[in-house]
């Protein structure tokens, strides 16, 4: 993970899961159920996340094709910045968590 990216997940309602997060247990030894239901979790995650980042696109551009440039000074011109970079940042999370449900479909496969 990046510095200064915070992700908070769920605990899972399973017990041994939570357990088998807390002892890092290889994801081979977990049972199929439990790796089926992170990756559930991971591709409604991501779906979420794809979905924010395209807001926040839309956002961006309707910023940049409303305000007239002498509007964009100050704090107006912080939030539109900071505007695409968090964009960005859910695009990337978004990838990465594409990555880790892949990862999660290896180990299911065995």
């Amino acid at each position: 993970m990046r510095v200064g990216t915070r992700l908070t997940v769920e605990p899972f309602g399973d017990a041994y899961a939570s357990q088998a997060i807390k002892e890092r247990v290889p994801m081979r030894q977990l049972p199929t159920q439990h790796i089926e239901a992170a990756k559930n979790r991971t591709d409604k995650v991501q779906q979420d996340l794809e979905v924010a980042s395209a807001e926040l696109g839309l956002a961006h551009g309707a910023l940049d094709r409303h305000l007239p440039p002498e509007a964009r000074s100050g704090d107006v011109a912080w939030a539109i910045a900071q505007n695409k970079i968090l964009e960005r940042k859910v695009q990337r999370a978004a990838e990465e968590l594409e990555e880790v449900t892949e990862l999660l479909e290896q180990a299911q496969a065995g």
